[in-house]
């Protein structure tokens, strides 16, 4: 009986302790990109970025290719969040996507 007392006791005390702590607060940073896009069949595309992190400025590259149906040149301007950043280089390294474009006509959609 007085083992299972003890165990209700130390178990009060975990779960007490787990509400007090507190989790670590990552911060968000907002990120402005803006890319070129030309191309015929085979495209390519590049630009420039900020992410503003921490009161502070970082300039970056974008660059890519695209291989399908394209034609033609365009100008995005994106703003976003970097969001989960613990400290500057949790940003950085090489980010790729990848996307299937399918119209109804074709018979995807």
């Amino acid at each position: 009986m007085k083992k299972y007392r003890i165990f209700q006791i130390v178990l009060i005390v975990l779960v007490a302790s787990a509400g007090l702590a507190t989790p670590a607060h990552a911060i968000t940073g907002t990120v402005r990109v803006v890319v070129a896009k030309a191309g015929f069949v085979v495209g390519a595309g590049g630009g420039r970025g900020v992410l503003t992190f921490r009161d502070r400025d970082y300039p970056f590259t974008v660059q890519g290719l695209s291989l399908g149906l394209t034609a033609g040149a365009s100008v995005n301007k994106l703003v976003g969040r970097a969001s989960y950043l613990h400290e500057l280089r949790d940003f950085e390294g090489s980010w790729s996507a990848r996307a299937v474009l399918c119209s109804a006509a074709a018979g995807c959609g």
